[in-house]
């Protein structure tokens, strides 16, 4: 077969640039350090490759997700911690204000102390974020929760959660409704609607009574003139004289130790009711606290001067129980965070190994591949070199 000159330069050209080709990605392998520099390098393996890298972004996505949900939770707990300090130091004042060896003076200079302690509290409920969104609104981060002391919620009920982990999502906010508002308890006498006398009672000793008990009804029976008091379950009955102090504990031990006042002159059958249970609806602290500051700065504050006397320490021990209780489940959150974030990183450091495994370049291989195919390059360039010399005109 006739072999052309044309025919010799062409393959030997096409071999070298071929092995070039081979050289040059070998080297842009050991430079680089990977093995596959295209998806026709291992198809297969690239698929593996793209998957992990998917994965392994997801997983850095959500340890970046985690520090954002603590930054945010820590900064409410915070602030519920402050608050908490605030209502324990009111709390004190409290206890301290209705002390019976206190004059008007020394409850009016208290109530300033508790004005002052109660405005730091309304501004901790419009606490802000790092981004100047307020924590405790809700999913309404633009609004302020409280305008005013007497102010009520602005925000809504919703909580903004975030993706931490596949399917873990973590609440990073509390409404201020589930934590400043609380259930509040007030001593109420009623007289009943169809009574037809002037039969009153006053509450004249509350100290040691429960937070709260049962209704207890009082019905006037004349003839014999004669009070009876029932729970429902108890009874107890006694003689009726205007002005008369009565302690309900020594009538019967099931009954709080309540000591009250009655006066008037009642009709048969009249009746009154004492209650003391939280009302239907939960109430601001900061009114709670405010309206016991008024009251305390006006000398109101007396066994019969319900809510702001002993049950105001009723009140204030919601409160807190709200706060404590709120504390307590940012915690639980952080907790929960700091695990889904070991978890994120242990799989993003198996993920990491295994794209190293299947993307890195085995460098001992590598190099010794490119110097076969150097020498192999060299060795044509010479061959080539040689062949490109040849001719019949050396030989005439």
């Amino acid at each position: 077969m006739r072999i052309s000159t044309s025919q010799i330069f062409n393959q030997s050209l096409a071999s070298m640039l071929a092995q070039q080709t081979n050289v040059a990605q070998t080297q842009q392998q050991v430079s680089t350090g990977k093995r596959i520099l295209n998806p026709s390098d291992d198809p297969a393996g690239s698929v593996q490759l793209l998957n992990l890298q998917r994965e392994f972004s997801l997983s850095e996505q959500y340890v970046s997700n985690g520090v954002n949900a603590r930054n945010k939770l820590e900064r409410e707990e915070g602030a519920l911690a402050s608050a908490t300090e605030l209502l324990q130091r009111i709390r004190e004042l409290a206890v301290q204000a209705l002390n019976d060896t206190n004059t008007p003076a020394d409850r009016k200079a208290i109530s300033t102390e508790i004005n002052q302690l109660n405005q730091q509290l309304l501004s901790l409920a419009n606490t802000r974020d790092a981004n100047g969104d307020y924590l405790f609104s809700g999913f309404a981060t633009d609004i302020q929760p409280y305008d005013n002391i007497f102010g009520s919620y602005q925000g809504d009920e919703g909580q903004r959660n975030m993706k931490v982990g596949a399917g873990v999502f973590i609440a990073t906010n509390d409404p201020a409704s589930k934590l400043f508002e609380a259930a509040f308890t007030q001593t109420l006498i009623t007289p009943d609607g169809g009574n037809t006398g002037s039969g009153q009672i006053t509450v004249t000793n509350n100290s040691g009574v429960a937070a709260t008990f049962p209704e207890l009804t009082f019905t006037y029976a004349d003839p014999p003139g004669e009070y009876t008091v029932t729970d429902g379950v108890n009874s107890a009955s006694f003689s009726y004289q205007p002005g008369m102090t009565v302690n309900l504990g020594e009538l019967d031990p099931a009954f709080p130790g309540l000591g009250i006042r009655l006066e008037g002159t009642p009709d048969d059958g009249d009746q009154l009711t004492i209650t003391k249970e939280p009302a239907d609806e939960a109430q601001t602290m900061f009114i709670t606290i405010q309206n016991f500051a008024n009251a305390l700065a006006e000398n109101r504050v007396g066994a019969g001067d319900s809510p702001n006397n002993g049950d105001f320490l009723i009140n204030m021990d919601a409160a807190l129980d709200r706060i404590v209780d709120g504390r307590a489940q940012v915690g639980g959150r952080l907790n929960a965070i700091d695990q889904q974030t070991e978890i994120n990183e242990s799989l993003a450091f198996a993920m990491e190994k295994s794209i190293s495994e299947i993307q890195d370049l085995d460098y001992a291989e590598a190099i010794s591949r490119l110097t076969r195919q150097l020498t192999g390059l060299q060795a044509a360039q010479q061959t080539f070199s040689r062949v490109q010399s040849l001719s019949l005109f050396n030989f005439l």
